[in-house]
């Protein structure tokens, strides 16, 4: 699949999330960011969007481990692209 197919899942998601249908929100993101992640790379921004609007849904659900554990892999992501780009220059 490609790229641009995920990040249109990454906005569908994102008007369920903004309804509150959370359990629908959840598998969209989830399959996104494996697209992304495959397709993109693991620490490119648009996975790192996709897993940082899953840790937002997992928190409106009420799983705050959750929740916390995807905030710190969206957290490390960042700082590894960031570190990359330096390097780049």
């Amino acid at each position: 699949m490609h790229h641009e197919y995920a990040t249109a899942m990454n906005n569908v998601a994102t008007l369920y999330q903004a309804l509150g249908r959370y359990g629908e929100a959840e598998p969209l993101l989830e399959q996104a960011s494996k697209i992304q992640q495959r397709t993109l790379g693991h620490d490119h921004p648009h996975t790192v969007a996709s897993l940082s609007n899953l840790a937002t849904v997992y928190e409106a659900m009420g799983q705050s481990e959750r929740a916390k554990a995807m905030q710190s892999l969206v957290a490390q992501m960042k700082r590894t692209w960031e570190e990359k780009q330096r390097k780049r220059k």
